[in-house]
């Protein structure tokens, strides 16, 4: 069984990313403190190259954002060696969001990972499962 190897997020084992505390609550390799639950999921880009790349972005409401993460409120996953295996559309939650304007598009209800290399991410609109051997986490400026 392969495990996915993650970059930038802190090595400490009680602060990292485990498969008991998932992907919504961790620290970075400089102590900066994502939380997953206060932002939003924001973009989705899926590159088929050599390696396959996936990455995942998720902004902070400014009223939101620790104080370290001010200047940088958007964090970005981007696993690479991607293998899709389930890519669902919510057609009601689109329905709902282009007819309801405080519809929560970015709204996550899952984002989990199994501690091999399997991620699950559930949105008001996505259902999306993928493979990947590598995740790095960066934050940047919005």
């Amino acid at each position: 069984m392969s495990v996915t190897e993650f970059a930038g997020v802190t090595k400490d084992k009680d602060r990292g990313v485990t498969s008991n505390g998932g992907l919504y609550e961790f620290w970075t390799e400089d102590s900066a403190h994502i939380y997953l639950h206060d932002t939003d999921f924001r973009r989705l880009t899926y590159q088929p190259g050599r390696p396959p790349a996936l990455e995942l972005e998720f902004v902070y409401d400014p009223q939101w954002a620790p104080p370290e993460l001010s200047k940088t409120p958007v964090v970005v996953f981007r696993f690479e060696n991607v293998r899709l295996v389930e890519w669902r559309e919510d057609q009601g939650g689109h329905d709902c969001v282009t007819s309801h304007r405080d519809a929560p598009p970015g709204q996550v209800e899952l984002f989990d990972w199994n501690g091999a290399d399997l991620f699950t991410l559930y949105t008001f609109t996505l259902c999306l499962t993928f493979r990947a051997s590598y995740a790095e986490v960066a934050v940047r400026p919005e």
